[in-house]
């Protein structure tokens, strides 16, 4: 069920039930109104006629000289009365009503529910000759319903009128609010299709506009972080390209070269008048060149002691190395050894993080000295690389850091960097903990 329909199901219930309210009080109102003046009309009449009996002497009191008594009730209204005299038909006297043509009628089962059972009440006259004359006084209460019937007509109407106008309003109101909702679901859907240069306009409604400000935000965030990934694979892909050169190169220049000397060698070696042992001694210098040179490409690819001899010792490697390259660089490092235990997936990416740290120092920090911090702590790896070089704006980040956030993310990790301008920069790291092979 959409919006709209639910809550103009709602509305309406609550309509139906405000208007069944309104009829139960409207019917009660009218039955109490009612009673109440249909009982004050016969103590009314019956007041009078004590009065005017009062008036004539019982003396007096014969023929129908006395009737004038009864006859001035006829201006009272909502009753019917009768006289009844020993051995004679009863006389009726309908007091004044106002005419009702059937059209103008109650409905009958407004009728049935105001009406009550009303008592006819009975007064006593002692006539000059002994006899006993009875009056009867009975409620006709059908005016006064009528009445109440207009009054609750027009009850009713108000409600109707007024329960519209609510509606119509909170029609309008959510018209608005639905607009307002389906322009955001198409800026989402256009968002979800990949449009994230999507901006939804500003909206009158404060909710709606901040949904829509997120939203915009939302789509900066996700275009943003689609051209930085753009930009990250066309630089992953340059360096695998630079990468497959430089080893080409290598193969080419090392590999045969070397191959190429240890050929002629081979062949040299088969004239009788060579030096056998000045041969030999030559190619085993050539071959152990060879091992330097296919061991700094296999390091270069990957670091093969990291699953032999562990992490710590291979971070002890890759740092004497850079100590050895840069003499003016001083590097200390401060390693816990319950991280040896740490899963080989989350260990070549912590390599590849304070590799990366220590190429950025290298190349940009200006730096005399440099701390790599690695610690456990409960279930997180902690990676804190900290120079005291010029410092760097953010905004300045480059692929290495860019690759090293990527890193992080990628194993539900946090990625932080620190830098003011000739107070160095610190690179913090936070990566779940996990065991090999748990």
């Amino acid at each position: 069920m959409s919006l709209r329909s639910l809550i103009n199901v709602r509305i309406f219930l609550s309509v139906l039930l405000i208007l069944l309210l309104g009829v139960a009080t409207a019917v009660w109102q009218a039955r109490q109104s009612v009673a109440k003046e249909v009982q004050s009309s016969i103590n009314l009449a019956l007041q009078m006629i004590e009065f005017g009996f009062a008036q004539v002497p019982v003396s007096s009191r014969h023929g129908s000289n006395w009737l004038p008594q009864i006859s001035a009730l006829k201006q009272a209204r909502h009753l019917q009365i009768s006289i009844a005299e020993p051995n004679k038909e009863p006389v009726e006297f309908m007091t004044q009503r106002i005419a009702n043509a059937a059209d103008t009628l109650p409905p009958a089962w407004f009728i049935n529910a105001v009406q009550t059972s009303y008592f006819t009440e009975k007064y006593e006259v002692s006539m000059a000759n002994g006899m006993i004359t009875t009056i009867y006084i009975t409620a006709d209460p059908l005016d006064e319903i009528s009445e109440a019937w207009g009054e609750s007509k027009a009850f009713f109407w108000s409600i109707f009128a007024m329960v519209w106008v609510i509606f119509l309003a909170v029609n309008l109101v959510f018209h608005s609010m639905l607009r307002a909702v389906n322009s955001i679901l198409s800026g989402l859907r256009q968002v979800e299709s990949g449009r994230y240069d999507i901006q939804l306009p500003h909206f009158k409604i404060s909710e709606f506009d901040a949904i829509a400000k997120e939203v915009n935000g939302m789509s900066l965030a996700l275009k943003t972080a689609e051209e930085s990934n753009q930009a990250l694979a066309r630089h992953t892909m340059k360096i695998q390209e630079t990468e497959r050169q430089t080893m080409s190169r290598e193969l080419h220049d090392e590999m045969g070269q070397s191959l190429t000397a240890i050929k002629a060698m081979a062949v040299t070696s088969k004239q009788s008048n060579v030096d056998i042992p000045m041969v030999a001694d030559s190619i085993i210098e050539i071959c152990n060149h060879l091992a330097k040179v296919v061991r700094s490409m296999m390091k270069t690819l990957h670091p093969l002691s990291l699953a032999e001899l562990g992490l710590g010792a291979t971070l002890t490697d890759l740092v004497n190395e850079w100590g050895r390259r840069y003499a003016n660089l001083a590097i200390i490092m401060d390693y816990d050894a319950s991280l040896e235990r740490l899963d080989k997936d989350v260990a070549i990416h912590v390599y590849r993080i304070v590799q990366e740290c220590l190429t950025n120092v290298v190349r940009h920090a200006q730096a005399s000295e440099v701390s790599v911090v690695l610690a456990k702590q409960n279930k997180t790896v902690w990676v804190t690389v900290t120079d005291n070089g010029v410092g760097g704006q953010a905004s300045q980040q480059g692929f290495g850091l860019l690759g090293m956030r990527e890193r992080a993310a990628s194993l539900g990790g946090t990625f932080l960097f620190e830098s003011v301008d000739g107070q160095g920069v610190t690179v913090i790291v936070q990566l779940p903990y996990s065991e090999d092979g748990s």
